[in-house]
């Protein structure tokens, strides 16, 4: 696992939660000093790690198998009801 923190400013969950980086506060952080910040802040902690591009290329295949399955029949249902 990187012990390197990414600095993004943001995230978005697939439940749509955003989720806000607090190192932009204070780049000294270490990942001791981050788990207790988090634990004390409210609401849900949220430990993520990065894809790989050969990971995220396998998701994206997968998601993509999978979404018609899921799509398709919310679809059909307004096509038929605008009919």
């Amino acid at each position: 696992m990187s012990r390197r923190i990414h600095h993004a400013d943001l995230a978005v969950s697939s439940d749509g939660a955003v989720l806000f980086n607090v190192t932009v506060f204070d780049d000294g952080l270490d990942a001791a000093a981050l788990v207790k910040l988090a634990l004390v802040q409210p609401g849900e902690l949220f430990v993520g790690v990065s894809l790989s591009p050969h990971e995220v290329r396998k998701l994206v295949r997968g998601v993509g198998r999978i979404l018609p399955n899921v799509t398709g029949p919310l679809v059909g249902r307004r096509l038929r009801s605008r009919r």
